[in-house]
């Protein structure tokens, strides 16, 4: 009796796993789909529906998951944040250099958004024109607090290099960033010939 029981337990363990990997498997196809349609429609634009029918399911089979598309949007930027945070942590940790940290940071920061430009467009939900919208207090709260701790990665690594001026310098590094990428994107570049890249480094030294 006792080896059958644990072979029920075992069993039983088994398949919760099986449902467990199913479950978000299917809940990061429904990510995914609503990405591309965020990325083609907006978050205005966008509907339950057509994301559904990029998912390939009807829209009953993601309510489980998510109760709308503002949850789903916080889903797509939440997936990228975690990315985010992850290629910034990776850049810290390679450069030997300590004196040269922040910077491979914010590169990390650069080149995160450079090679995503849908992320990026998508990240910028908050400005609609120059109107300031969101998901909602609780959804926006936790996206600010992972964008916060990215940017609170970056501060304690130039800490010791500029000491209480991390936050400025930080702030100026990061805003020199975002400013690059948008003008990046959008061609305005192209009027001096210069890659984003270049001068973010240019004003990193």
């Amino acid at each position: 009796m006792p080896n059958d029981q644990k072979q029920k337990d075992h069993e039983g363990d088994a398949r919760q796993k099986r449902a467990h990997l199913l479950r978000e498997t299917r809940r990061s196809l429904i990510v995914t789909a609503a990405r591309d349609v965020f990325a083609k429609d907006g978050l205005e634009g966008a509907s339950m529906r057509s994301i559904a029918r990029e998912a390939g399911c009807t829209t009953g089979a993601i309510y489980p998951y998510f109760h709308g598309k503002e949850e789903l949007y916080h889903a797509v930027l939440q997936t990228a944040l975690i990315k985010l945070h992850e290629d910034v942590i990776t850049a810290i940790e390679r450069c030997e250099v300590a004196e040269k940290r922040a910077s491979s940071a914010v590169l990390a920061f650069y080149d995160f958004y450079h090679a995503r430009p849908d992320d990026l467009a998508l990240g910028l939900y908050l400005f609609n024109g120059l109107k300031p919208t969101g998901l909602g207090h609780d959804l926006d709260k936790v996206l600010n607090r992972q964008l916060g701790e990215v940017v609170s990665l970056i501060e304690k690594s130039d800490e010791q290099t500029v000491g209480d001026k991390a936050m400025e310098w930080t702030a100026s590094a990061i805003a020199h960033c975002m400013g690059l990428l948008v003008m990046g994107h959008t061609g305005r570049l192209s009027r001096w010939r210069f890659e984003g890249r270049y001068l973010l480094e240019q004003f990193l030294q």
